[in-house]
């Protein structure tokens, strides 16, 4: 399970905190608006979506100071879930998604490999793709986490911790079927468009 203590109440009078903290952007839906000054008539300097893990500077009961993105403003306490505890490198990383592409998703995809979730020996390329998806599914299925097939920065942090389990479920098998005479099987994993299962080739060969 992620490692992390939710928040707890202010002290009374809901003095600030003098320690930094990670904290989680939690909104019903949309982003969470960063503002140049605490209150509902500050200056809107960005907007930070939602999800995102980000730094706390100050705490207090309405407003907290926030570090997102090289800014630094100020957003409402209530849409942020407070990290008590949590190493702060977890804000060292990106959230990553389909569609991503980077350093990042390689060293991704590689610790995944190392662990099971993706096949040995596949070829891993700097692409964030649905099948990329699919492995990080399996990692939050056997760690309880939300099955959203998105690498959030707590999942990065858990992933490259060395408590992060290896893989005990089964592998999405490669269906084949014949594709031409020339008797090249099109990967059932991803239809012959080409994914880590068939070394993005498309095909697997008997």
């Amino acid at each position: 399970m992620i490692l992390f203590t939710a928040a707890v109440p202010l002290s009374a009078g809901g003095e600030e905190q003098p320690d930094s903290i990670a904290a989680k952007v939690s909104t019903e839906k949309g982003a969470l608006k960063l503002r140049k000054t605490a209150g509902p008539k500050g200056k809107v300097i960005g907007e930070i979506p939602n999800g995102t893990c980000i730094l706390v500077t100050k705490e207090a009961e309405d407003w907290c100071e926030v570090s997102w993105n090289g800014q630094t403003g100020y957003c409402k306490t209530e849409f942020l879930i407070l990290y008590r505890g949590a190493d702060l490198s977890l804000l060292d990383y990106r959230v990553l998604r389909d569609g991503d592409k980077g350093d990042d998703v390689i060293a991704l995809k590689q610790r995944l490999q190392e662990l099971g979730y993706i096949r040995s020996g596949a070829a891993l390329t700097n692409r964030y793709t649905q099948e990329t998806a699919q492995r990080v599914i399996l990692f939050q299925r056997q760690t309880g986490m939300t099955e959203d097939g998105v690498a959030w920065q707590e999942l990065q942090a858990y992933l490259f911790s060395d408590k992060a389990p290896t893989c005990s479920q089964t592998l999405p098998r490669i269906r084949t079927k014949v594709a031409d005479k020339r008797n090249r099987m099109i990967c059932g994993c991803c239809m012959g468009e080409g994914c880590e299962c068939c070394n993005f080739t498309g095909y697997v060969y008997n």
